[in-house]
């Protein structure tokens, strides 16, 4: 019997309402109110959990999260990227919960847990974070008959409230995470005249697809369909520690694979970098075999594609030199290429540019330009005149 049907009221001779429920094998009767009953089922179910038998539960959490840890990298099936960002989260879960055994952590724990993380000012996203990594860990004591049962089960992320002054801050930000059509104008302009070919380059490339900075950085002149005037997006770069050894990965998703067509202007920029890269590549010597398009050009990094974070430093640096009063960095060119070109195509093929699985998440990047925020507006011509 579900939770939702459990709870029932039943009639006596003299007219009298009562509530009851069953569970864990017993009925519970008497219960003036609905709320009562549910309340008593809570109590009863809080018991139960601590009468529940836990197997081969003496072991610390530390030692239990390191074997799950290494049966996770031994399944093969995640990117390199994503094993060192678990592993990075395993390793702090050990550092505050570590010495903890396992049959010591419940639900009640948990809960007291996730809230002291956000007392210390860990974001929201963090917190799920780390629930996930946790849930993955307890899912695998359950089949191996560590734990009995997912003590995750019922915990849930705590709330993050707003304030006022947060609400009108967002309201007054909403125009601060795309620039206009001037302003991208002006950006793209300068950056021609005051920055190396290939930085020029990539930040067109940016803006007029959308895609992320690490699909970016792993293009080469293959992946380039001058036929069609498509950008092929199925890899990226992952980087730890210096860049000469960086990596190819696939894209963050399968959907995130996908053709984005662009305009003459941008096959004609990518044209001439390949070319000038070509040149170079037979008078001087560069560090990497494989031709990548968005490369250092000094000598000692020649051909290693660009570090994110040199490349977020240089776009932010044009920003503010083009007098563009806003906090900008990489991940804003996606919102830039969404918000412009939203009102001239459909959702899906909106989408398809972003390589999103849903039009949900779409919507995210997709905010309403000055144009058409005064669109309604024009409702209004037959009324005023």
């Amino acid at each position: 019997m579900s939770t939702k049907d459990r709870f029932k009221k039943q009639r006596n001779a003299s007219g009298k309402v009562t509530w009851y429920f069953q569970a864990f094998r017993t009925t519970r009767r008497g219960f003036k109110t609905k709320r009562e009953a549910q309340l008593a089922y809570l109590e009863l179910e809080k018991q139960n959990k601590k009468k529940k038998k836990v197997f081969g539960s003496d072991e610390k959490f530390s030692v239990i999260a390191e074997m799950w840890l290494d049966y996770y990298k031994g399944l093969g099936e995640q990117k390199q990227s994503t094993y060192e960002k678990r592993e990075e989260l395993t390793k702090s879960l050990s550092m505050w919960i570590g010495d903890k055994k396992l049959k010591t952590i419940d639900s009640d724990f948990l809960r007291d847990f996730f809230f002291e993380l956000k007392e210390k000012g860990y974001a929201k996203n963090s917190l799920y974070s780390f629930k996930q990594t946790l849930n993955m860990i307890f899912i695998f004591c359950v089949q191996n008959t560590l734990l009995s049962d997912n003590p995750l089960e019922g915990v849930t992320i705590p709330k993050y409230q707003k304030s006022v002054q947060d609400l009108k801050d967002s309201l007054e930000s909403l125009d601060q995470k795309y620039l206009t059509i001037d302003e991208l104008r002006t950006l793209l302009n300068f950056s021609i005249v005051h920055e190396e070919l290939p930085l020029s380059t990539l930040f067109h490339v940016l803006f007029y697809t959308g895609c992320r900075i690490s699909e970016a950085l792993a293009l080469q002149p293959e992946d380039i369909d001058f036929q069609k005037n498509e950008i092929l997006f199925y890899k990226q770069t992952a980087v730890k520690g210096k860049q000469i050894n960086f990596r190819i990965e696939t894209t963050k998703s399968v959907r995130s694979a996908r053709r984005v067509v662009v305009t003459p202007l941008v096959m004609e920029k990518l044209k001439h970098l390949i070319g000038v890269l070509d040149e170079m590549r037979a008078n001087l010597s560069f560090e990497v075999e494989e031709p990548y398009l968005f490369v250092y050009l000094d000598p000692g990094k020649r051909g290693i594609p660009f570090r994110r974070e040199y490349v977020n430093d240089h776009i932010k640096n044009c920003v503010r030199r083009c007098g563009i009063s806003k906090p900008f960095h990489t991940h804003l060119t996606r919102h830039t290429m969404a918000s412009l070109v939203a009102d001239h195509c459909s959702w899906d093929v909106l989408k398809a540019r972003l390589g999103h699985a849903d039009k949900s998440t779409s919507e995210i990047y997709r905010h309403l330009t000055e144009d058409e925020r005064l669109k309604p507006l024009n409702a209004f011509k037959d009324l005023e005149s």
